[in-house]
């Protein structure tokens, strides 16, 4: 268990970042192939990170091919074997030179808007609270000066990844968690200044209200218009 302990406050907070530490753990060897992952709950509390941090990593983890499931056993560190396969998919043999910042864009703009419209019509009203914490949790951290940039991000990643989850297809989620993680380097530019953080809390929340309304269409052109203006903040980022 010492390895986990090597793990920083700062990087936990973020799935992203936690996800390369754990990553990086495994690569090395410290955490070996087939040792038994501390249950969610118990990294909460190594890690000092939410919950929902912890299983956005774990599950970006499974869909690398660094960690399966067992019955009984939950999630484990997988084989190398199963890295390589990982690694020859659609998303893992894609270099992050290949992963430019437009062409993730325009993957967003045609997948998430029909995903808001089907989590529009398919959400039940009981996991709303999915989507209303990290934009309540933003919307204060707006009041905050400075905001914090790290705060405001992952606040972006929750949002993003919840809408998927309302929308109920496992291949949804997995896609948007594998497009918002190459989308990292590009969400501090999305959020350079305070007025960019208020434009991407507004339309937020035009989003969440398109989707607690049940609207479909209005929740589809939400969430279409919000990334068209996401893709215009990062447009010097993405040539």
């Amino acid at each position: 268990m010492t390895a986990w302990s090597e793990i920083d406050v700062e990087a936990a907070s973020v799935p992203e970042l936690l996800s390369a530490r754990i990553a990086q753990l495994i690569d090395s060897g410290r955490v070996e192939a087939g040792s038994k992952l501390p249950s969610e709950r118990a990294l909460v509390t190594m890690l000092g990170a939410s919950r929902i941090s912890i299983r956005h990593a774990l599950q970006d983890l499974e869909l690398r091919g660094y960690l399966t499931r067992k019955p009984r056993a939950g999630r484990i560190v997988a084989p190398l074997e199963m890295r390589a396969l990982a690694e020859g998919s659609i998303f893992g043999s894609m270099s992050s030179d290949q992963r430019t910042v437009r062409e993730v864009m325009d993957l967003r703009t045609v997948v998430e808007p029909p995903i808001a419209e089907r989590a529009a019509v398919r959400h039940r009203t009981s996991e709303l609270h999915a989507l209303r914490t990290p934009l309540e949790t933003s919307e204060r951290e707006l009041g905050n000066r400075p905001p914090s940039l790290q705060v405001m991000q992952l606040c972006d990643v929750q949002f993003h990844l919840a809408i998927a989850g309302l929308a109920h297809n496992s291949m949804l989620t997995r896609l948007v968690t594998e497009t918002n993680e190459w989308m990292a380097p590009s969400r501090q530019a999305s959020f350079q200044t305070e007025q960019r953080m208020q434009r991407s809390v507004d339309a937020h929340r035009s989003i969440y209200h398109a989707i607690a309304e049940r609207d479909p269409v209005r929740a589809r052109k939400a969430m279409h218009d919000h990334l068209a203006d996401v893709l215009e903040a990062i447009t010097p980022l993405a040539h």
